[in-house]
């Protein structure tokens, strides 16, 4: 019998007037709420409120039509995961109705799930941050924001999150123009995570969200050509976790350094309760579910169950108990 007493709890903003309190922490990472992105296929069919949060799929401040087809690779990630191909590629290139009729039209419809709603965007300037989030103010149903800085999808030259003072204009023009918490997704292809980190942090990011996919392509045999409409795109899957479970850990260290606390949102090839806990042990605070469920749309609420699950059997009271453990320094600390 799992012992539901357990404190499962997180605050994703302790730096926040209001913080940001899940009753878990286990979300659906943006992109891949339901079929869509938006929710098609979980609403009605699954309790998003009894996931710590969701984040439906990034806005831009235009309408965007997306990369050229095919934009998925394997183009069934079920059958390929079922044939023991767990590399996954995508080039979406965020298409989204735009931030206008997201705020005005779809807003309303996640104030009526009953769950946490995140809101990702991403800018192509400085002012167009600042100006997206302000957009947000009057919006219904959401609880933060989400600031992509890091799609790798996008044909728009250098993206911010490669740069440390654009992380920190852009970060910091969000936290100018909202009063709710302000998350940070940062890229994972960069010389050091934590310059990065840092940046957003001075920028008032109230958590880190790390990290997006990776750079990445393949060619088909018979064709000889790339796989994707768009050449490349982002690499997702179990290939991420070491890349991202690094990053996460080196940007605990250097945010325990600062003496910042700042929660960390571990995301990438998350498929199991054991590879949650291995972020958490790494100095994350929360989790993002993301490839998984374009496998099974109900591998969020599996994996919660299955966390709870693990922290019975091994008799721990509250996720603070292993948060850092990996880090013989910070363990019960961070």
């Amino acid at each position: 019998m799992i012992n539901r007493v357990t404190d499962m709890e997180v605050n994703l903003a302790p730096r926040h007037p209001r913080g940001l309190h899940l009753s878990n922490p286990v979300m659906i990472a943006s992109g891949t709420l339901g079929y869509d992105g938006y929710g098609r296929g979980l609403i009605g069919n699954y309790p998003l409120h009894e996931l710590g949060a969701v984040v439906p799929k990034t806005v831009t401040r235009l309408p965007r039509e997306g990369n050229p087809e095919p934009r998925w690779f394997p183009e069934s990630y079920r059958e390929a995961w079922e044939a023991g191909d767990h590399l996954f590629l995508n080039a979406i290139g965020l298409i989204n109705p735009g931030i206008e009729t997201a705020v005005h039209e779809w807003t309303p419809r996640w104030a009526e799930w009953n769950a946490t709603v995140f809101f990702s965007f991403a800018a192509h300037s400085v002012g167009e941050f600042g100006e997206m989030a302000a957009m947000t103010n009057h919006a219904v149903g959401i609880s933060a924001l989400e600031v992509n800085l890091s799609c790798p999808n996008i044909e728009n030259g250098a993206l911010f999150s490669y740069s440390a003072a654009l992380t920190h204009d852009a970060v910091a023009a969000v936290k100018a123009n909202t009063d709710l918490p302000v998350l940070a997704k940062l890229a994972p292809n960069v010389p050091d995570i934590t310059e990065i980190a840092r940046a957003a942090v001075n920028g008032g990011a109230d958590a880190l969200t790390i990290c997006n996919t990776l750079p990445a392509m393949r060619i088909d045999l018979a064709s000889r050509r790339p796989v994707l409409g768009n050449i490349t795109g982002g690499l997702s899957g179990m290939a991420l976790r070491p890349v991202s479970l690094a990053l996460v850990y080196q940007t605990a260290q250097a945010l325990r350094e600062m003496g910042k606390n700042v929660p960390i949102i571990g995301v990438g090839g998350i498929f199991e309760a054991e590879h949650a806990i291995e972020y958490i042990l790494a100095g994350a605070t929360a989790v993002q579910i993301g490839s998984a469920n374009l496998i099974n749309l109900g591998a969020p609420w599996r994996i919660l169950e299955d966390m709870r699950q693990y922290i019975a059997d091994n008799a721990i009271a509250s996720l603070d108990e292993i948060r850092g453990a990996a880090h013989p320094a910070l363990a019960g600390i961070i």
